[in-house]
């Protein structure tokens, strides 16, 4: 698969790592993450040498693993939430009540 590291792009294209950096983060470059000896990778797909099928079905398929990992970390992020927002609900109800009772209303 043609794949290169950030800093195999700056140089094959005499840009710097940082301008790179910015270029992945808005996705401006077709990148792919992989995990190695625990440290993830990002290897960024050169779109000039034309993909094989069998290249193009993992690349698929590594995007298709990204978005259920953020799938399943945005659903837990809303679960944390959703329990945040009763315990303050519970809180608000319960100084509700103790104001009513001071102001004897």
């Amino acid at each position: 698969m043609p794949k290169q590291t950030i800093k195999e792009y700056a140089t094959k294209n005499k840009i710097s790592i940082f301008n790179v950096m910015k270029m992945v983060k808005s996705q401006k470059l077709k990148t792919i993450t992989e995990v190695i000896d625990g440290k993830e990778v990002v290897y960024i797909v050169d779109e000039d040498v034309k993909l094989t099928k069998e290249d193009e079905v993992i690349v698929q398929h590594s995007e298709d693993i990204n978005l259920q990992d953020e799938i399943k970390t945005l659903k837990q992020e809303v679960a944390k939430l959703r329990s945040e927002l009763n315990r303050l609900k519970v809180t608000v109800f319960k100084m509700g009540k103790q104001d009513a009772k001071i102001l004897k209303i």
